[in-house]
């Protein structure tokens, strides 16, 4: 089921032009009020209230379109290489992986990742939908 509708008016449907200019103000009526139509008021507290001073031209305001969005991750397979390295160069990069294999906080770097990446993998909903390859 269609929910849209394309509403379109001609521009001869719009009315006249404002023709507004500035000038000085002016006073134009000043009615005095009338001390036996007082009784007939009654004071109210003061309240805030909007008014529209033009028509509504819209349709309907609920005719919007729905958006659907989703959470999912990346797969990125190459990158964060130093300007030396050349991605694309099998060998440079493995004797770059080889020399970060030998560093000391490696295995400790590896071991913390494996724990942030089984909880963030156990707390996601639908975590079997979670990751995509781009």
């Amino acid at each position: 089921m269609e929910i849209t509708y394309v509403y379109s008016k001609f521009r001869r449907e719009f009315g006249r032009q404002g023709l507004f200019s500035d000038r000085a103000e002016a006073v134009m009526v000043d009615i005095q009020p009338n001390p036996r139509l007082m009784s007939n008021f009654v004071v109210k507290t003061p309240r805030d209230q909007a008014s529209q001073a033009c028509m509504d031209m819209s349709e309907h305001p609920v005719n919007t379109e729905r958006f659907e969005s989703s959470n999912c991750g990346i797969n990125h397979m190459e990158g964060a290489w130093p300007k030396d390295i050349n991605p694309k160069d099998l060998e440079q990069t493995v004797r770059f992986k080889k020399k970060i294999e030998k560093e000391e906080n490696y295995v400790n770097s590896l071991v913390h990742l494996g724990y942030v990446r089984s909880t963030s993998v156990q707390s996601a909903t639908g975590s079997h939908r979670c990751f995509r390859l781009f």
